[in-house]
């Protein structure tokens, strides 16, 4: 632990946490943390993460019980990592002591300026390389502050390295509810500069239900957000959304069959298969974009806990995915973590037939499913191309959990 200015590294504590931790989700070890040692503070970064045991460096105003620094191994990581210098590579401006001090009086001001205040300490419930996430009760209400990694706000690995395929969420919500609120939450406030956001909260996940007509609810809004912005992808391209256009992701057939680091962590049997691979999806990019579904905005990310129910609504949140594409893509998420409902099966064949009932002016039934299953395919081209992106713009911990889905994916794809 630190103190909040980074001047006074104090020693190391343990905590126990009954349950399985994966490392981004701080809000158990962090209450762990204050139910065991008495000790509050924020997560400024995860130096390990092994089996039984995840190592955190985190920044407190509290003082520390006196530990012996001589033997612990996270001590030299925990020192190199606060040596680094403002700008560094892929290390986000919340895993710096000071940044809290610049962040909660913005996160104050927001706040009064919606007509409310703080009624107690945020806790911080998610960071790493890709974000991070504070819960702040308010008179309001729960109000949640995300600071999102950028291209505009990190700075990749390495300079020849491919583009961060992460949208500017907070610009990107701001102008999709401004449009249509029924479908998307409005933020209470943007910093586009810091690409920081502060969120109503927003309900519970759709995950946690089994009500069906929720479900349908959920699949036809989300249709229907996406057809307005048919024939508009310049707009959502202004509005910072990614181009994942079927002719873009055509182009990075070689790139994503060829040496990459995904492809280099397979075995080489695997490997021998990727050729033959490419042109099998190369094939089936072009059906896709025959059967005359138009592209438009894409979530990228859509499953069922990136959708939450508020007075009988369903809001997809977390749009750092956001992207213009063919909008079928984003069924590969959302069924394949649908499993509240679709374990039965006429319910899942339910779900997808009212989301193709939007697209019906498009093209036939018949067809309309045959875009689902080449989708399916084209889905998980398009996810091994984000991993293999993000991987490129983090370190550490993060890095390597994207990689392992990176991994994921690409076995998921020579397995197709």
């Amino acid at each position: 632990m630190v103190d909040p200015e980074g001047s006074d590294p104090r020693g190391p504590v343990t905590v126990s946490i009954p349950e399985k931790v994966w490392f981004p989700d701080v809000e158990d070890p962090l209450r762990a943390l204050r139910e065991q040692l008495g000790i509050d503070g924020y997560v400024l970064t995860c130096l390990a993460d092994e089996p039984g045991r995840v190592s955190y460096l985190l920044v407190s105003d509290q003082p520390v019980p006196g530990q012996d620094l001589t033997e612990d191994s996270t001590l030299k990581l925990a020192g190199e990592h606060l040596a680094l210098p403002v700008g560094h590579p892929v290390t986000p401006a919340w895993t710096r002591p000071g940044w809290y001090a610049e962040a909660l009086p913005w996160l104050d001001e927001q706040l009064a300026v919606a007509g409310t205040r703080r009624t107690g300490i945020p806790t911080q419930v998610r960071t790493w390389g890709l974000s991070n996430v504070l819960r702040c009760p308010t008179e309001a209400g729960d109000v949640y502050f995300k600071a999102q990694a950028h291209t505009s706000t990190v700075v990749p690995i390495r300079p020849d390295a491919p583009a961060l395929l992460f949208a500017h969420e907070p610009r990107v919500l701001h102008a999709l509810s401004s449009k249509l609120p029924e479908f998307v939450v409005t933020p209470l406030a943007i910093d586009e500069d810091r690409a920081w956001m502060v969120l109503p909260d927003l309900g519970t996940a759709l995950a946690d239900s089994d009500d069906v007509e929720l479900w349908l609810a959920a699949v036809r809004g989300h249709a229907r957000l996406q057809r307005a912005f048919v024939g508009r992808a310049d707009t959502l391209l202004e509005y910072a959304c990614v181009d994942r256009r079927l002719e873009l992701l055509t182009g990075e057939l070689d790139r994503l069959f060829g040496p990459n680091l995904l492809t280099d962590r397979l075995d080489p049997g695997d490997r021998d298969k990727l050729r033959e691979a490419a042109g099998r999806f190369g094939t089936a990019i072009q059906e896709l974009a025959a059967i005359g579904v138009p592209e438009t905005l894409l979530h990228g990310d859509l499953h069922p806990r990136n959708v939450a129910i508020r007075d009988g609504r369903a809001l997809a949140f977390d749009w750092t995915d956001a992207a213009v594409s063919h909008p079928f893509l984003d069924l590969v998420t959302f069924f394949e973590q649908a499993t509240a409902v679709t374990s039965d099966p006429a319910t899942a064949e339910l779900l997808r037939d009212a989301y193709l009932a939007e697209w019906s002016e498009y093209a036939g039934v018949d067809d309309l499913r045959r875009a689902v299953e080449l989708a399916g395919q084209v889905g998980i081209l398009h996810q091994t191309m984000t991993y293999l992106h993000l991987s490129e713009h983090l370190s550490g911990p993060s890095r390597r959990s994207m990689l392992g889905g990176g991994d994921y994916w690409l076995k998921r794809l020579l397995a197709t």
